[in-house]
Parts: C-alpha cells; sequence; structure tokens
C-alpha cells in the first residue's frame, strides 16, 4: 500500500486563526485517496453549514507519500491536488490545473 498525506487547513471568516491538521495513512491508490478526501471535504461544509460557519478559505490537499513533515504548499512536488472548500460544497483541482490557474494570475499580474 503507498502512504498519502492528506493536510486540512480550515478559515473561518473574519478569524484571524487558522486551523491546519495533517494525517498520513496508506491507501490501495490515488483514487482511493481522493475518494476518502472528497468525503473527508464534504463533511467539513456540512459541519461548516450546521455551525453557520462561513469560509474565508480551506481546502483538504493531498499530497504522495508520507511527508507529514515537511513545509507542504501546492507547490511541492509530491502534490496531488486539492478539495477547495465553500459554501457551494467542495470542488478538487488537480495539481495541473492549479499551477495553471497560478500561471494565469501572475499573467495578469505582469499584464497590469
Amino acid at each position: 500500500m503507498t502512504a498519502y498525506t492528506i493536510v486540512i487547513t480550515t478559515a473561518t471568516q473574519g478569524s484571524e486563526d487558522a486551523e491546519v491538521n495533517t494525517l498520513t495513512d496508506e491507501f490501495t491508490n490515488e483514487s482511493e485517496v481522493i475518494g476518502y478526501s472528497r468525503r473527508l471535504a464534504e463533511e467539513l461544509v456540512e459541519l461548516a453549514e450546521e455551525l453557520q460557519l462561513e469560509f474565508d478559505y480551506s481546502s483538504v490537499g493531498l499530497y504522495s507519500g508520507d511527508v507529514i513533515d515537511e513545509d507542504l504548499t501546492p507547490e511541492h512536488a509530491t502534490f496531488i491536488g486539492l478539495w477547495v472548500l465553500d459554501a457551494e460544497g467542495a470542488e478538487y483541482v488537480t495539481a495541473e490545473e492549479f499551477a495553471a490557474e497560478e500561471a494565469e494570475g501572475e499573467d495578469e499580474t505582469a499584464d497590469a
């Protein structure tokens, strides 16, 4: 079984504090970890609705391997993708899509 690291970040609207939880577990394949993290992301959105919280930004990031002791960002070589959480629900963004969106944002900044 292959190890994957899941990083959960949460920030509530109007809060200066953010919470980051990291866990590493073994899954059979990447599809299994994406399914597990999707359920986790959906549970977080449901919990926020029940508590009437609004997300400034929250995500569940996925990384290949046991990288729990590393500084993990979407630029990390093991980044697979992330679930972006908001009032509309959870939307999955692959590493490739994330990189393309970042590059597009940089191009718009350079044009300004």
